[in-house]
């Protein structure tokens, strides 16, 4: 049994790889990222999490992943147009729309959650992000977080990261991202510039002041912010329709 698990691991971790790697790809070469194959990658990493392939089931983690490679393939078919891309979109499209419909997902036009997730997906793969704070005439405080590129010839030289909104039912690639803390018991940061880098997010939880989250550069508190929730809004292309 032990063996088998160790298996179902390695399985998911060399996958995963493959898939790191043409994300790499697909960010930074410009156009050459359409001849590459993260559409395939991505797609493979949503059948994997779907059919418990190496490990348990997960649907919404599927969905997140065939995103990512309907995204892809979009982008492909800009530049040219084939009937082999056209047949893997709309397989893609099937797949999405079943999962859609056992998910519950609707048609939101904005997604409050406990965690300000854009940030955390921004920092995925070991980035570093410069974040701000800017206080809004509603109460609200807006968050903007740039990825910071990482050094090496085999890192990809742009601060563009893929971010994907489940909820709204698309991705994009983008040069920065922005959520909404809303209901801010209180705000914090050691900096007095108006930008801080940070390297990781830690949520706490508490029932008084709201989830206190804390932003970490180094093993080094550098902000930290009472809210109750985040607010994303949706920019969804107008080509979704629902």
């Amino acid at each position: 049994m032990k063996e088998r698990d160790e298996s179902r691991v390695g399985m998911r971790r060399a996958l995963r790889s493959q898939y790191r790697y043409e994300l790499k790809k697909f960010i930074s070469e410009g156009k050459g990222h359409y001849r590459c194959k993260f559409a395939e990658l991505a797609y493979d990493m949503g059948d994997m999490y779907r059919k418990g392939i190496g490990g348990p089931v997960d649907i919404s983690q599927a969905y997140f992943y065939y995103l990512q490679a309907e995204y892809a393939v979009m982008l492909r078919l800009q530049v040219k147009r084939n009937n082999d891309d056209e047949a893997f979109l709309a397989k893609i499209r099937l797949v999405l729309t079943q999962l859609r419909r056992k998910l519950g997902y609707g048609s939101e036009k904005l997604y409050c959650s406990t965690h300000p997730f854009v940030l955390y997906q921004a920092l995925e793969e070991g980035h570093d992000l410069m974040i701000s704070f800017r206080h809004m005439k509603s109460g609200r405080i807006k968050i903007v977080g740039a990825r910071i590129p990482k050094a090496g010839k085999d890192e990809c030289r742009q601060s563009r990261m893929l971010i994907t909104y489940d909820r709204f039912h698309y991705c994009e690639l983008k040069d920065f991202v922005i959520t909404y803390a809303q209901n801010v018991q209180g705000l914090w940061y050691a900096e007095t510039e108006e930008c801080i880098r940070i390297d990781s997010i830690t949520l706490v939880m508490d029932e008084f002041k709201g989830n206190r989250c804390e932003f970490y550069y180094k093993g080094k508190l550098v902000a930290y912010i009472f809210a109750e929730d985040y607010v994303v809004s949706s920019g969804r292309p107008r080509y979704i329709r629902f």
